[in-house]
C-alpha cells in the first residue's frame, strides 16, 4: 500500500510540476518620450571610430518624418535614426512583406525589434522603444559582400546595447 502511495502521489506531483507553465516574462518597462534624441551626436567620434566607421563620412537626413545619419565604415555602413513611428506602429507591420524575418527583442531589458529589408541577410535594423518614437540602428554590409563577415542582427544589437543607455528613461 505504501508502495502504491508513493508511486501516487509521485505521479500527482509530476503532474502539478508538468501544468504549472514558466510564468511569462515581465514586459519590458515603460520608456520616457525619446523624440527630442538627436541619433546622429548619441555616439561619440572615438565610439564611431571604434565600430569601424569614419566620423567624417556622416550623412544627414530628414525623410518622411525620419532624422538620423549614416556613416560609412570598411566593411558596412551604419546608420542611426528616429522615426516618427512608434515600435507598436513597427510591430504592426510586421507581416509587410518589405520586413523579413521580424522578431520583438529587448535591447538591455527596452522593448526592442528586430528585421531585415533585403532578402540577402546583408542588412539588419534593430529597434527600441522611445515612447511616442522609434529609435533604430541599421547595420547594412554590400550585397556582393555576402555572406555578410559578421551577422549584421548582431551587430546592430551590440551597437543598440551601446546607445540604450543614453535614451530618456523614466524617473
Amino acid at each position: 500500500m505504501r508502495r502504491a502511495t508513493t508511486a501516487a502521489m509521485t505521479g500527482l506531483l509530476a503532474a502539478a510540476c508538468a501544468s504549472q507553465a514558466s510564468p511569462a516574462p515581465a514586459p519590458p518597462p515603460p520608456v520616457a518620450d525619446a523624440s527630442k534624441v538627436d541619433m546622429c551626436a548619441i555616439l561619440t567620434d572615438p565610439e564611431l571610430t571604434s565600430l569601424g566607421v569614419q566620423p567624417s563620412s556622416r550623412k544627414s537626413f530628414n525623410t518622411s518624418g525620419v532624422i538620423g545619419c549614416r556613416w560609412q565604415g570598411k566593411s558596412y555602413t551604419l546608420s542611426m535614426e528616429r522615426a516618427n513611428s512608434t515600435l507598436a506602429g513597427y510591430r504592426a507591420h510586421r507581416n509587410d512583406p518589405s520586413f523579413i524575418n521580424f522578431a520583438d527583442n529587448t535591447v538591455n531589458g527596452r522593448a526592442g525589434s528586430h528585421f531585415g529589408v533585403d532578402k540577402s541577410g546583408s542588412q539588419c535594423a534593430q529597434l527600441m522603444d522611445g515612447g511616442s518614437a522609434a529609435l533604430s540602428v541599421s547595420v547594412a554590409f554590400p550585397r556582393n559582400a555576402a555572406p555578410a563577415p559578421v551577422d549584421p542582427c548582431a551587430e546592430a544589437l551590440r551597437i543598440a546595447q551601446m546607445v540604450e543607455p543614453r535614451l530618456p528613461k523614466l524617473s
